[in-house]
């Protein structure tokens, strides 16, 4: 069954592009040109993944992502002329999984599509993880905290479940970046993405952010997933 990615951007020869560009590449594709028609055609079509501009029409895209993160964990990449470091932080704190300034290349745009679609199946396995109040179930890809099932990101998922395989141990934020999002190399942002993620995924699981028990900041090393 061929996997389907919603493209929300206004610009018809850009979206012409990358509807030959995804469906050359066996994906099924459906279209947005303003916000509102995209959130309704978000709950007809349940897309697997979201490629969103932020300069739209009667609603910007970061609107449309935070309302989209209101009640689906469906990834979503925004691919925007903002290239501002303030636009790709905030794109990544209301839920983004990634980030693609314009002009891009269109292979690297492919691939991350591909790892993002990637990582959702690898994860899809039958296995639960209990740490402190934490239950993490991989097959259906759910949180709860005491019972209480916690909405997260498919990158927030993945980046928690990566650091539970490995509770207790000390992962760089290179070695991160390698294991969740799929680079293969050191990228410039990779450390800013890592902590974003990390700050977004705090607020969800700890008691209190500012005192973290389960994500823990070692200094200068990396992060660890404790037994409070």
């Amino acid at each position: 069954m061929k996997q389907t990615i919603l493209i929300i951007e206004d610009e018809p020869q850009l979206v012409g592009i990358l509807e030959y560009l995804l469906r050359d590449e066996g994906y099924s594709v459906e279209t947005a040109y303003n916000g509102e028609d995209a959130l309704k055609l978000m709950k007809k079509v349940r897309p697997d993944l979201v490629i969103l501009d932020i300069m739209l029409p009667k609603m910007d895209g970061f609107e449309v992502c935070n309302r989209i993160r209101k009640y689906t964990t469906i990834p979503v990449i925004i691919l925007s002329a903002k290239d501002q470091d303030e636009d790709i932080i905030k794109g990544l704190e209301i839920g983004a999984d990634d980030y693609i300034t314009k002009p891009f290349n269109h292979r690297e745009l492919i691939l991350r599509i591909a790892k993002i679609l990637k990582r959702i199946n690898a994860y899809r396995v039958k296995e639960n993880i209990k740490i402190g109040d934490l239950q993490i179930n991989l097959s259906s890809r759910s949180l709860k905290i005491k019972g209480n099932k916690i909405n997260l990101t498919p990158t927030e998922f993945n980046l928690l479940t990566c650091l539970a395989k490995h509770k207790d141990r000390v992962l760089s934020w290179e070695s991160l970046l390698k294991e969740v999002w799929g680079y293969s190399d050191d990228w410039d942002g990779g450390k800013e993405l890592i902590k974003v993620n990390i700050r977004r995924l705090r607020k969800k699981i700890e008691p209190a952010v500012s005192n973290p028990v389960y994500l823990v900041n070692l200094w200068g090393m990396g992060y660890r997933l404790a037994s409070p």
